[in-house]
């Protein structure tokens, strides 16, 4: 029972984290976040720009916990959101820094790990509640 438990929270605080970000920054294009992607545009000489990279990372982050409430892609959604955060880490390790989005991503993507890990196969039958 715990561990069910455990599992909803970890999908209810990923989804609620990416989607929160992706509707109410991304998408909107509010100031924040429009410096924060032409930092990253500026970062790769404006081969990408802004409006590209903040829309393509909201859609990745409205694909990604869509794909992880469904209970047949769970396990692919998390490991979608899982990739996608450590392309995330990369940008704030090289380029934007470690602030509190920097802890913000590295939760976002430890939270999808677990529930990888908890939900690999033979994990239920060893430790049934």
């Amino acid at each position: 029972m715990l561990r069910k438990i455990v599992l909803i929270v970890i999908k209810v605080l990923v989804c609620l984290n990416l989607f929160y970000g992706a509707f109410f920054f991304k998408f909107p294009g509010v100031p924040f976040s429009i410096a924060l992607f032409t930092t990253m545009s500026d970062a790769v000489h404006g081969i990408i720009s802004q409006p590209v990279f903040r829309i393509g990372a909201g859609l990745f982050e409205t694909i990604g916990p869509i794909l992880f409430l469904i209970p047949r892609t769970a396990r692919f959604g998390a490991a979608f959101i899982a990739t996608y955060m450590i392309g995330v880490l990369m940008s704030h390790i090289f380029v934007l820094g470690y602030g509190m989005a920097f802890v913000d991503a590295l939760i976002t993507f430890l939270l999808p790990c677990l529930y990888l890990y908890m939900t690999r196969p033979g994990h239920a039958k060893r430790y049934a509640d």
